[in-house]
C-alpha cells in the first residue's frame, strides 16, 4: 500500500514538475520571441520602451508604446494610430492570439491611451457568424481619448478624458437579450459619442459615476438622418425619435444578460420629439425581446414633448411636463398582458397640452394633473379649424359642428383593469365643471341614413364594462343651432345655469348589476325661464324604453321665437307662464300628455318662403289661442314616431313642437 502511495505521488510529481517547466519554457520563448512576431506577424508598425513578460502569471506589460497600421487603406483588418502610454494585460490566451487573432484575457489595462481605430470592413459572403475578436473580463482605461470610425470613416465612438473600470464582462449575441453584462463599472468621459445603431447615436458632455450613481450631462439621442432620408432606409419603423436632456441620473444601474435595473432615475430638462410617418409600415420579423426592465423610482422633471406629422406640423405637443413612476416593471409575464407593464404608483403634471384631433378639430388644455385614481384637467378646449360655412362644404352629409369648452373636469375614483383582453373601468364621480358647448348642424347637406341610437343602446355597444357611478355638469351652458336652406339664419335653443347629475351611467356588461340610469337636469331654458327635466332610461331594456318629464315656468314667447320661427313658421308675444311635459317612448314611438298656461299671448303666422306675417291667418289663430290661462288648463296628449335618422334630442323636441302645435294652434292652418 505505502508503496502504491509512493509511486502515485512520484507520477503525479513529474507531471506537476513537467508542466510547471512547460509553462515556463513558453513563457520564456514568448518573452524572447514576441517582440519578433509583434514585428513581422502582425499589420501593425509597434514600438515600445520596455516590455515585460510575467513567466509565472502570464501577464504581458508595456510601456510607452507606439502603433501605426502598415497598410492604413486595407479595409480588411482593423486600423490602429496612436500611443499608449502604459499596458498592462493580464492572463492572455496566447493560443487565440498566435492561432485566430483573438484577444481572450482577464483583464487589461491602458494608461494614457491616444488612439485612433478604423473597424474592418465586414464580410459580405461569410457563412457563419464571425467570432467576437475581443474577450476582455475586466477592462481599466486611464485618462484616455479615443476615437473609433467605420470602414467607411462614419464616425462610431469617440471619447476625451476617458476613465473607465468594468469588472466582469460577458458579451451576448443573442438578440432578444441585453448584448452585455456586468457586475460592475466607473466611468468619466468627456464628449462622449456612440453610435448606437445606423439611426441613432448618443452625444454626452460629460458622463461620470460617483458613489454608484451614474451621471450623463447633456444627453442626446441625435437621429443621423433626416425624416424623408430615414423614412425611405428603414420601411418597417413607425417613428423617429430625437430625446435631449440636460441631465439624466441613475442609481444602483444593474445590467445582465436578461434584466436592466435601476433605482432613482431622474430625467431633467428632457425634450422628447418624435415623427411619425403617414404610411403603414412593413412588419417586422424581430423576435420578442425576453429582457426585464425594472425602474424602481423614476422622475422626469420639466419636460418638452412634440409629436410630429411626416409633414412636419404637430400631432401633439405638450410645453411642459413632471413625472413620477414607481416601482415600474416589465419582463415575460407582464408581456402576455395587454397592458406589457406593472407599476406601483404614478403622478404626471402638464402645461400648455395641445392636440390635432383630426380633419374638423383641435384639442388644449392648460394644465392637467394624472394620478392612477384621479384625472384632473384644466381649460379644456375642444375648437373647429374650420369656419361653419367651409364645414358645410366639406362633409358629404349631415354632421354636428362641436364648440366646445370646460373650465374643469374632474375625474375621481378611477379603477380599471383588463379580463379577457377587454378593459374594466369604473369611476365614482366625473364633474364637468362650467362647460360651454355650441352644437352646430345644418341642413343643407343631405340627410344621412345612418341609424342614431338612443343612449341606452348607444352605451350598450361599449364592448367593455364600464360604470360611472355619478356624473356631474356643473353651471354650464348648452346652445344648439340648426340650419334649414329655407330659413332666414339657424334655429337656436340655448340653456344657461345647466346642472345636470348622471347616476350608474353603464354599458350593461356587469351581470346582476343596476342598469337604470337616472337624469335630473335644472337649468334656465333660453337663459330665462327655470327648467327641470327628470328623464330615465335602463340600459338593459331592449326595447330602448325612456321615460322624461319636466317643466318650464315664466317662459317669455319672444325667446322661443329663434327655433319656433324656421320649424313652425310662427312668432309669439306674451308669457308662457309655464310649459309641463310627461313623455314615455321607446325606440319607436313616444307620446304622454303636455300642457301650458300663458298670459297676452299671441301668435303670427308666417309665410313659409318670405316669412313675412300673414295677417289674415294670424288674426283667425289669434281668435282661437286662449290669451289668458290663469287656472291650469286641460293637457293635450301627443304622439310622435320617431325618425331614425335623427338624434333623441330630435325626437324629444317632436314631442314638444306636437304639443306646441296643438295647444297654441287648435285649428290646422
Amino acid at each position: 500500500m505505502k508503496k502504491t502511495l509512493k509511486i502515485s505521488l512520484i507520477v503525479l510529481g513529474s507531471l506537476l514538475a513537467l508542466t510547471l517547466l512547460l509553462n515556463i519554457g513558453f513563457s520564456l520563448w514568448l518573452k524572447y520571441k514576441l517582440p519578433d512576431y509583434l514585428k513581422n506577424k502582425t499589420p501593425y508598425e509597434i514600438s515600445y520602451q520596455s516590455l515585460n513578460v510575467e513567466i509565472l502569471s502570464g501577464s504581458i506589460s508595456a510601456n510607452q508604446i507606439k502603433v501605426k497600421t502598415k497598410q492604413p487603406d486595407d479595409l480588411e483588418g482593423v486600423a490602429l494610430d496612436g500611443t499608449l502610454e502604459d499596458l498592462y494585460i493580464s492572463r492572455l490566451g496566447l493560443v487565440k492570439l498566435l492561432k485566430d487573432n483573438q484577444i481572450e484575457a482577464n483583464s487589461i489595462k491602458l494608461k494614457n491611451p491616444n488612439l485612433k481605430i478604423r473597424l474592418s470592413k465586414p464580410k459580405v459572403d461569410k457563412v457563419a457568424k464571425e467570432a467576437t475578436p475581443f474577450f476582455i473580463k475586466n477592462i481599466e482605461i486611464e485618462n484616455g481619448n479615443l476615437d473609433v470610425t467605420q470602414f467607411n470613416g462614419t464616425k462610431y465612438f469617440s471619447s476625451r478624458k476617458l476613465n473607465l473600470n468594468i469588472k466582469n464582462l460577458s458579451l451576448n449575441d443573442n438578440p432578444s437579450e441585453l448584448p452585455f453584462a456586468l457586475d460592475s463599472y466607473k466611468i468619466t468621459a468627456n464628449d462622449f459619442f456612440f453610435l448606437m445603431s445606423p439611426a441613432y447615436s448618443i452625444n454626452s458632455s460629460k458622463v461620470v459615476t460617483n458613489n454608484g450613481q451614474l451621471s450623463i450631462n447633456d444627453f442626446e439621442l441625435k437621429p443621423m438622418l433626416d425624416f424623408k432620408d430615414w423614412e425611405k432606409s428603414f420601411k418597417n419603423q413607425k417613428s423617429l425619435f430625437h430625446i435631449k436632456s440636460k441631465n439624466l441620473s441613475f442609481d444602483d444601474l444593474i445590467f445582465s444578460k436578461t434584466k436592466l435595473s435601476l433605482k432613482n432615475a431622474k430625467i431633467q430638462e428632457p425634450e422628447f420629439i418624435i415623427q411619425n410617418r403617414d404610411n403603414k409600415i412593413v412588419k417586422s420579423n424581430d423576435k420578442k425581446s425576453n429582457f426585464n426592465i425594472d425602474f424602481q423610482n423614476l422622475d422626469i422633471v420639466n419636460g418638452k414633448l412634440s409629436i410630429l406629422k411626416s409633414n412636419g406640423n404637430q400631432s401633439l405637443s405638450l410645453a411642459q411636463f413632471n413625472a413620477n413612476i414607481k416601482d415600474f416593471l416589465m419582463d415575460e409575464e407582464t408581456s402576455k398582458s395587454k397592458i406589457p407593464f406593472t407599476y406601483q404608483d404614478y403622478k404626471i403634471t402638464g402645461k400648455k397640452f395641445f392636440y390635432d384631433a383630426g380633419e374638423y378639430y383641435t384639442m388644449n388644455l392648460s394644465t392637467f394633473n394624472m394620478t392612477p385614481q384621479n384625472i384632473d384637467l384644466l381649460n379644456f378646449k375642444l375648437n373647429p379649424k374650420i369656419s361653419r360655412a367651409e364645414f358645410v362644404r366639406m362633409i358629404p352629409m349631415e354632421d354636428d359642428l362641436f364648440d366646445i369648452s370646460a373650465n374643469r373636469i374632474q375625474l375621481s375614483g378611477l379603477k380599471w383593469k383588463f379580463e379577457n383582453d377587454k378593459p374594466n373601468i369604473s369611476l365614482k364621480t366625473v364633474k364637468l365643471h362650467q362647460v360651454d358647448a355650441n352644437i352646430f348642424r345644418s341642413k343643407i347637406p343631405k340627410d344621412n341614413p345612418k341609424e342614431k341610437l338612443l343612449y341606452s343602446k348607444l352605451l350598450r355597444t361599449i364592448k367593455f364594462p364600464l360604470v360611472v357611478e355619478n356624473l356631474n355638469l356643473i353651471q354650464s351652458k348648452l346652445v344648439y343651432e340648426e340650419d334649414k336652406p329655407d330659413s332666414n339664419g339657424p334655429g337656436k335653443v340655448f340653456f344657461t345655469d345647466f346642472n345636470m347629475n348622471v347616476k350608474n351611467l353603464n354599458s350593461n356588461k356587469q351581470k346582476g348589476a343596476n342598469t337604470k340610469v337616472p337624469i335630473v337636469i335644472n337649468c334656465k331654458f333660453m337663459g330665462v325661464s327655470p327648467m327641470k327635466v327628470n328623464w330615465n332610461f335602463d340600459t338593459g331594456n331592449m326595447r330602448d324604453q325612456f321615460t322624461i318629464g319636466g317643466y318650464i315656468n315664466n317662459l317669455p314667447a319672444n325667446d322661443i321665437n329663434p327655433f319656433i320661427k324656421p320649424y313652425m313658421n310662427i312668432t309669439a308675444t306674451g308669457t308662457i307662464t309655464s310649459l309641463n311635459y310627461d313623455f314615455k317612448g321607446n325606440n319607436d314611438i313616444m307620446n304622454g300628455k303636455f300642457r301650458i298656461t300663458h298670459k297676452d299671448l299671441k301668435v303670427s303666422v308666417l309665410d313659409k318662403d318670405t316669412k313675412e306675417k300673414k295677417k289674415f291667418l294670424s288674426a283667425i289663430a289669434n281668435l282661437v289661442v286662449k290669451k289668458d290661462s290663469q287656472k291650469f288648463p286641460e293637457s293635450v296628449d301627443i304622439y310622435v314616431e320617431r325618425n331614425k335618422e335623427r338624434s333623441f334630442f330630435n325626437f324629444y323636441w317632436k314631442g314638444i313642437e306636437d304639443g306646441l302645435k296643438k295647444s297654441l294652434l287648435v285649428i290646422k292652418i
